[in-house]
Formats: structure tokens, C-alpha cells, sequence
């Protein structure tokens, strides 16, 4: 079952992701820490629930799927996020995410242009509240911010 195997790449992948994200979030501030903290032990522990569930379905159906159905989907997005971290630093969070998330969706194979807008914004604007207005926590400058403008 392909549903079973997804599980385990995308349980396996959260976990080791969020488990870098909490060695990482170690080395800030006392203050800083807490929140990635709260976010990254339960999303490792999350993961791993999800990846061992999906192993021992698979175990107990005797499938043995590539760990990558798809890779070169897999690689399209590892790039396309490798730029999208580039891009932070010269273009700025919410513009990153603006170009990188459409553009994404579009080479994946999504071509329905409201759906791919309305998650855009709706990550965007989550993103900006959650950070900027209640947190007040700041994201990489914008680079309209650099360039003069307010």
C-alpha cells in the first residue's frame, strides 16, 4: 500500500528534520529555545509514532517499496529548497515563500491557480501573526526593506 509507505518516509523525515531543528534550537538563548521546543520534541515523537506504525503495517504485508517513490520529485523539492533557503537571506521570508511555494506546486504538477494562491497567502499571512504580530518575533528582512522602502 502506497498510503503505508508514505508513512514511514514522512514519519522517518519529520523526525530527523524536527531532531536537527531541537540540536539546533539548543544553542539559542534560554528564551528563544522555548517555543521551537514546544513545536520540534512532540513533532519528533509525532514522527516516530507515524514511521513505526507505517513499518510494522508494512512488516505484517510483507511489502518492500524504494524508500523514494518518486525520486525525482524528491529531488525537485531538496532543490527547490535549497534555493528557497538561498533566497531567504537576499529576498526575505514572506517573499521567499511568495515565489518558492507556487512555483513548487506548479512543477509538481498542480496547475489549479486558486487553490495554489489561497494556500500562499494563507501560509503567508499564518505566518506573518504567528511571528511578527504575536510573537514579535522577526524573519529574515525583506528586500524592499534593504532597498529603501519602508
Amino acid at each position: 500500500m502506497k498510503s503505508i509507505h508514505n508513512d514511514v518516509v514522512l514519519g522517518t523525515s519529520v523526525a530527523v528534520l524536527a531532531a536537527l531543528g531541537i540540536h539546533r534550537a539548543l544553542g539559542f538563548g534560554a528564551d528563544a529555545r522555548v517555543f521551537p521546543l514546544l513545536v520540534l520534541v512532540p513533532a519528533v515523537l509525532l514522527g516516530l509514532v507515524i514511521a513505526v506504525r507505517g513499518h510494522l503495517k508494512q512488516r505484517r504485508t510483507g511489502e518492500t517499496p524504494d524508500f523514494f517513490a518518486s525520486p525525482g520529485r524528491f529531488a525537485l523539492v531538496a532543490g527547490g529548497t535549497a534555493l528557497a533557503l538561498i533566497g531567504l537571506r537576499y529576498l526575505g521570508f514572506l517573499t521567499t515563500s511568495a515565489v518558492t511555494i507556487p512555483v513548487l506546486a506548479v512543477a509538481l504538477g498542480y496547475r489549479r491557480p486558486l487553490p495554489i494562491l489561497a494556500t500562499t497567502a494563507g501560509f503567508i499571512a499564518m505566518v506573518y501573526i504567528v511571528f511578527i504580530q504575536i510573537l514579535s518575533r522577526p524573519l529574515p528582512a525583506e528586500i524592499w526593506t534593504r532597498l529603501g522602502g519602508s
